[in-house]
């Protein structure tokens, strides 16, 4: 009477279920919604129960692939009622694709292993089915069938998220970089193609994509990416502000995510002047306090003398490491750029990136280990 009645309450509260039962096993399966729109997330739920008690018994479960809807794994969970009585519910993520009516279909399957069966692999886990000698039975899982709305306007996102953008400086030389970072935060559809600048004239640019969290839930992937740039042109531009369109299917509503647009001064310096990592030219001419200033660095020199006498030379030599660990750590011409754009702008690193860019554009023989080998050697 309770399992019936527990049947009849699911029924009422989700939006659609559909049970089975074989001589096995019952099973029954739910969404949280039949009506949606392109992307909204969808959950669906299908929980099995052991019927036949002789042996143990373990649920396999699969959504069949298809080219009108995404779908991600959730959650698995079994639960070993007692022996030779369990039950396992999945947990489905589907982000329907195409409008329309769309039919999602299952693989379910039923393994059987005996006692003496889960004993030969028993001290490889009890879990590990995968060299149980089992009784493999297919079960028939009704079709799942969804409705599926269009959006009225076009966006580039579903779901309900918030943009930051951040500029290092606006400032810079011709051979410096603008450096900015866009970070989209918040859940619903993954939209792994989405970029936020596109080509600017005259500016040539370094991208990078980093996922810092991405995690499905009920209310879709929990997101929080990073855009990185790296912006290099010889004269004045303009950063364009950002208009991403995106729809709320929680808040019902559409809205747009913004960025305001940035100006960039690049001023020109004259390369016989720069020395290593200085980026301006040093001054000719010496006041008071440049001869305070000499002052104040002949005792900081005394004193790094003294320190020198005292500490082990090895320490000199593991910071001298460190100081050049990103370039070594740098695994690819585009990683190595912007290492370089970022940390050592100097006439010594302008000339490795254009020999960089022209690897990276397959414009050159050199291989990069060789670069890199020079570019220490020369920078150290």
């Amino acid at each position: 009477m309770k399992k019936n009645l527990g049947k009849i309450i699911l029924f009422l509260l989700l939006p659609f279920a559909l049970f089975g039962d074989s001589n096995l096993a019952s099973f029954a399966l739910s969404a949280n919604k039949k009506d949606a729109l392109i992307k909204e997330p969808i959950e669906i739920t299908f929980s099995a129960d052991q019927k036949d008690h002789t042996n143990s018994m373990f649920f396999f479960l699969e959504v069949k692939k298809s080219d009108a809807y995404e779908v991600v794994l959730l959650d698995q969970v079994t639960n070993k009622i007692s022996n030779h009585n369990s039950s396992t519910t999945f947990k489905y993520l589907l982000f329907p694709l195409k409008s329309g009516d769309i039919n999602v279909d299952f693989d379910f399957t039923i393994k059987v292993a005996s006692d003496g069966g889960l004993a030969k692999v028993y001290t490889g886990g009890r879990d590990n089915v995968k060299w149980m000698d089992t009784v493999n039975s297919k079960i028939e899982v009704p079709t799942l069938h969804l409705h599926v709305s269009p959006l009225s306007e076009k966006v580039d996102l579903v779901g309900d998220f918030t943009l930051d953008a951040k500029l290092q400086k606006s400032d810079i030389n011709q051979y410096g970089s603008a450096n900015i970072r866009y970070t989209l935060s918040g859940a619903g559809y993954n939209e792994k193609s989405l970029q936020m600048l596109s080509k600017i004239a005259n500016v040539t640019a370094f991208s990078q994509v980093t996922d810092i969290a991405s995690k499905a839930t009920p209310n879709g992937y929990e997101i929080k990416r990073e855009y990185s740039y790296a912006l290099r042109s010889k004269n004045n531009f303009t950063i364009p502000a950002i208009e991403i369109k995106a729809y709320s299917p929680k808040q019902n509503k559409y809205y747009t995510l913004k960025s305001q647009s940035y100006d960039i001064k690049v001023s020109s310096i004259d390369p016989k002047t720069l020395v290593d990592n200085k980026e301006f030219p040093p001054s000719k001419s010496y006041d008071f306090k440049n001869l305070k200033d000499i002052g104040i660095a002949l005792l900081i020199f005394l004193a790094g003398f003294v320190s020198a006498k005292i500490a082990p030379s090895l320490n000199f030599k593991r910071v001298k490491k460190q100081k050049f660990q990103d370039i070594k750590e740098s695994k690819t011409p585009k990683e190595l750029i912007i290492v370089l754009l970022q940390n050592y702008k100097s006439s010594i690193s302008e000339k490795y990136i254009k020999e960089l860019e022209l690897l990276e554009y397959k414009k050159s023989e050199r291989s990069f280990q060789k670069i890199k080998s020079d570019l220490l050697k020369n920078i150290m």
